[in-house]
């Protein structure tokens, strides 16, 4: 698949969204129905309200990494919190909590790029919209998760 890095800032976006306590509701009700038909109406709601351009094949990027991404939820909190030393999943920031999460799936589950290169995407994003220490802290996180699953 050719760049689609801006697919990838949508979908952290959108899920970043979903993480909101104001969301959570639907969230689980994604979660729970799988709700297709539900998810790709917010997904497009989402982008009109945040004025997002997506060709069709980042398009299909975003619906299958969240779709992916809330099927897998549960393993994919557990993936992330054995890799965290002396931290809780709870304590992450919204953003890191969002970027390890859409980035694990993709490693583990869709695996639309290389390994290297969803790191790197990712390591990005955190440098856009996370701290300073973001981008590092990412990196070793996914770096150890990509290890384990070769």
């Amino acid at each position: 698949m050719k760049n689609i890095r801006n697919a990838r800032e949508f979908c952290f976006q959108f899920f970043f969204h979903l993480q909101l306590p104001i969301f959570q509701e639907l969230k689980q009700q994604l979660q729970a129905d799988g709700g297709e038909v539900e998810l790709n109406n917010q997904i497009n709601e989402f982008k009109q309200t945040t004025n997002s351009l997506l060709a069709d094949n980042e398009q299909n990027f975003v619906e299958t990494q969240v779709k992916s991404t809330l099927k897998h939820y549960a393993e994919l909190e557990k993936l992330i919190e054995e890799n965290l030393k002396n931290w809780k999943i709870s304590r992450l920031s919204k953003v890191d909590h969002t970027t390890l999460l859409l980035a694990v799936n993709e490693l583990k589950y869709t695996q639309t790029a290389p390994k290297k290169v969803i790191i790197n995407e990712s390591i990005e994003i955190s440098k856009k919209f996370g701290t300073k220490e973001s981008s590092s802290f990412i990196n070793g996180i996914l770096d150890n998760i990509a290890k384990k699953e070769n």
